[in-house]
């Protein structure tokens, strides 16, 4: 199936790249700002997304656009044709150089172990469209809440639900996973086919799927870092997910936790301490390369800002994608600068399992980032939350910060 798509894919780049080049016959030189319709190319295909450049306030900024979304990004330059944006909050990266009336350059994506992964990037300037210049007068309705089933290579499945919505031949929508969501993605129908994207600064996913005559859509889904998933489902308007609080736990009999982490400054804290006695205090497991990291910061900075005069605390510890310390600092900076967070950002170790059940031993399970551990004033672990749903899942989102508010207010209504 896969293979078909990519030739369809293929036919509408193709006729839209020749459509450009004539139209662009004594065009300007130089690198236009406005809109410019970039791809990036991944093992599935061509993965593309909307990306702006303007000026605001005497400098240049880019806008990644996907569906409802614009992810604004100020660490940008200009130097004649040579373009460089680095992803706010990310160590991702595009380098691009503005030739033949088109940006051509590399998007480069952090991977574990420090591995620098390069894709193929092409922007071209003017275009709004997404994956085809011209749209389906009448594809299938893709509209809906849809039970899937994702496997990986090995086998392995994984529950998830997509809520898309459809307007015409535009379809926008999400994919709510345990351990959150695959946040803003968009794309399109084209008759029987499925075609959606996302890149915002941190991931880049493409998912290609087709709906067959038995209600069943089918299809998969592919990472700019190289994974791949398959997946199929049916409409389920009840479909849920179970419940998130019961994949980490804690070893039987253990109800605290306790660590000693360096800031990005290399100055170390320790949990508990003096100044968290009568607290309630956040916990929380991620890492800036982690997008539902991103949604669950913005969701704790306000929390603490509301509610730090009544005794609520929170502390990040990151688990980042290099064992240098300069660079998973500087990775823990600039996601600290992004929200302008004032909590503490800890340098607690690396991306991988193992390494957060070594550095937190009194965990018996982990599964996903973030995990969030709610701690009462006693410095009991009243609750542990996995995952985080962000904005782009609606009503999950509006649920879930309705649930952890009500909780975390509780707490700060008992006595010390």
């Amino acid at each position: 199936m896969t293979a078909s798509i990519n030739r369809v894919l293929r036919t509408g780049v193709a006729l839209a790249t020749l459509l450009a080049l004539l139209q662009g016959c004594g065009a300007p030189e130089g690198p236009p700002l406005g809109i410019y319709r970039a791809v990036a190319s991944t093992d599935g295909g061509d993965l593309p997304f909307g990306l702006e450049l303007v000026r605001e306030d005497g400098g240049l900024v880019a806008y990644l656009i996907n569906g409802a979304e614009r992810v604004r990004a100020t660490n940008v330059r200009l130097d004649g044709n040579q373009l460089f944006i680095q992803m706010p909050g990310y160590q991702n990266r595009i380098e691009a150089t503005y030739k033949d009336g088109r940006f051509e350059g590399t998007l480069f994506l952090l991977r574990p172990r420090g591995i620098v992964r390069e894709l193929r990037l092409v922007a071209m300037p003017g275009e709004t469209w997404r994956f085809f210049p011209k749209p389906d007068a009448a594809p299938l309705d893709f509209s809906g809440r849809w039970a899937l089933t994702f496997r990986d290579a090995d086998g392995s499945e994984r529950q998830a639900i997509a809520e898309l919505a459809q307007d015409g031949h535009v379809v926008t929508g999400t994919v709510l996973r345990q351990s959150g969501d695959d946040r803003f993605i968009a794309g399109e129908a084209r008759g029987d086919t499925l075609f959606l994207s996302r890149f915002d600064g941190g991931t880049a996913y493409l998912y290609l799927a087709r709906l067959g005559s038995d209600g069943v859509l089918a299809g998969e889904q592919f990472t700019g870092g190289g994974s791949q998933e398959s997946f199929s489902g049916r409409r389920d308007p009840s479909a849920r997910l179970n419940n998130p609080a019961a994949l980490t736990a804690l070893k039987p009999g253990v109800d605290r936790l306790e660590f000693g982490f360096p800031d990005v400054d290399g100055k170390l804290h320790r949990y508990p301490g003096p100044e968290h006695a009568g607290k309630v205090v956040l916990i929380t497991v991620g890492g800036s390369w982690c997008p539902n990291c991103h949604d669950e910061a913005l969701f704790l900075k306000e929390l603490l800002a509301s509610r730090g005069a009544r005794g609520l605390e929170v502390i990040q510890l990151m688990f980042e994608r290099t064992t240098d310390f300069a660079a998973s600092a500087k990775a823990a900076q600039d996601f600290a600068d992004k929200f302008a967070i004032d909590y503490p950002v800890l340098i607690a170790g690396t991306v991988t399992d193992d390494d957060v059940l070594q550095k937190l031993p009194q965990i018996a399970a982990f599964r996903a980032y973030p995990t969030l551990f709610v701690i009462d004033r006693k410095g009991v672990v009243r609750a542990i939350h996995t995952g985080f749903a962000g904005p782009a899942a609606g009503l999950y989102h509006e649920e879930q910060a309705r649930e952890m508010t009500a909780l975390i207010d509780g707490l700060l209504d008992e006595p010390a």
